[in-house]
């Protein structure tokens, strides 16, 4: 065995060890109980365990195998196939900066093809691809691939799990780690919206090693995401104006989020510069540019632009699930509502959190033509209750409301809707007046 190998597996006993820990304190998963074997002798002492978990390795093969059947794993009685491992990370991580859809389904493909194994590491690099490639092919296809899906449905479970995938994919390798830390952020900012969580991912990317473009693009994100847009306009511009040998791709997706933050500071700049970034958008792959002319187009609209519906449809044309995320600014806009309905109907059964599903309902029944009292109960009783299961851009989505319902109380005339909705905003002050989960 090899001695990464034999690292490696000491590791993976150690995540392992502590997540059955915590799912079952009382399944005997502490050091003193672990290393007992099942007539009650010492498989190894406490102390060697320790440095196993600690990634020292250990020379006696055979304590290493009965360590490993404790967990019910197939003893690794072949040597792991390190440069092979090594490979398909390599491959990985090239798609992924270039957003090659064709590299990653190609990847994707030769995993699903291996034979069947019991081998930890195998295993583990397996279900580390398999979660970053179906993430990163989800948002623009037929969701076929399972895994992510699954994890999708039971999101309470994975949360509970996070930490153990992300410890696993550091024990791997560097780069498979800094990609299972973007996974679960996006995971989190679409579905969770847990801040703390939020904070913690950052951490851990910056004790990365920054060593090129891509690692500062990411860094972008997540500070925009946290509301610290001096931050991210900053780290967007250097990558732009840096040497480094990035693909079209990573630029494409700095422009894009780098128009969106000066969207933030200023829309009439963002306004003024909407020409520069148009230019960008049509040079690009357009593959890589959906939300892009979603942001531009929304941005010509709100300055009374014209041909921003033009760019919109540009932007549904491509990704018709934006219909779907972004349905309270397409309302504002002069475009067909049936026809935005039922784009975003299409996407309801795949996507939906409870919060989504409730601002659809909503203006499914607006435009049939719902008493206006029973839409302003709409708004407090079943949207704002699910707005931080929603948080795709909920920073918008409160004035959108608050507009929403100031047409209704003029409809009705009934106010008393705008008092119970400062009611119910009024315990999330802080984040409305931060603009907290501004999505990137």
């Amino acid at each position: 065995m090899q001695e990464e190998t034999k690292r490696l597996a000491g590791v993976l006993i150690g995540i392992h060890r502590r997540q059955r820990l915590k799912e079952d304190p009382a399944g005997g998963w502490t050091q003193d109980q672990f290393i007992l074997d099942e007539a009650g002798e010492a498989i190894c002492s406490r102390m060697t365990l320790y440095k196993l978990e600690q990634g020292q390795g250990i020379q006696d093969e055979e304590r290493l195998e009965l360590l490993l059947r404790k967990l019910g794993e197939t003893p690794l009685k072949q040597p792991e196939q390190v440069d092979l491992r090594k490979e398909r990370i390599q491959r990985l991580k090239q798609a992924y900066e270039q957003f090659d859809q064709k590299a990653l389904g190609e990847l994707l493909t030769d995993i699903e093809a291996l034979p069947p194994t019991t081998q930890v590491i195998t295993m583990e690099l397996q279900l580390c691809l398999s979660l970053i490639i179906e993430h990163l092919a989800f948002p623009d296809t037929q969701p076929h691939k399972p895994l992510y899906i699954r994890y999708r449905e039971f999101d309470a479970k994975l949360k509970n799990q996070i930490f153990m995938y992300l410890d696993l994919a550091q024990a791997l390798d560097e780069d498979l780690y800094v990609m299972m830390i973007v996974l679960f952020w996006q995971i989190n900012i679409n579905q969770w919206t847990d801040r703390k969580l939020s904070e913690t991912l950052l951490e851990r990317l910056e004790q990365c090693e920054p060593h090129d473009g891509i690692w500062l693009h990411r860094k972008g994100t997540f500070l925009s995401a946290l509301n610290r847009k001096a931050e991210a306009l900053d780290c967007f511009n250097q990558v732009l104006s840096s040497s480094f040998p990035l693909s079209d791709a990573v630029r494409a997706l700095t422009e894009i989020m780098r128009f969106r933050i000066w969207k933030q500071f200023d829309p009439d700049d963002a306004f003024r510069r909407s020409g520069s970034f148009e230019q960008t958008l049509t040079a690009l792959p357009e593959e890589l540019t959906s939300q892009g002319w979603m942001e531009l187009g929304l941005c010509l609209c709100e300055g009374g632009d014209e041909k921003g519906t033009e760019r919109i449809d540009r932007a549904l044309a491509q990704a018709p699930y934006l219909a779907l995320y972004y349905l309270p600014h397409l309302f504002h806009c002069p475009l067909d509502p049936v026809r935005i309905l039922n784009l975003a109907q299409t996407y309801l059964d795949r996507w939906t959190t409870p919060g989504t599903l409730a601002i659809y309902r909503y203006y499914e029944a607006k435009q049939a033509g719902e008493a206006p009292g029973l839409l302003q109960q709409r708004i407090l009783k079943e949207i704002l209750p699910e707005i931080e299961d929603t948080v795709y851009r909920p920073q918008e989505l409160i004035p959108l409301l608050h507009d929403e319902l100031l047409t209704l109380v003029q409809q009705s005339g009934s106010y008393k809707g705008l008092a119970d909705f400062e009611q119910i905003t009024k315990r999330r002050k802080l984040a409305l007046i931060r603009e907290i989960w501004i999505n990137g």
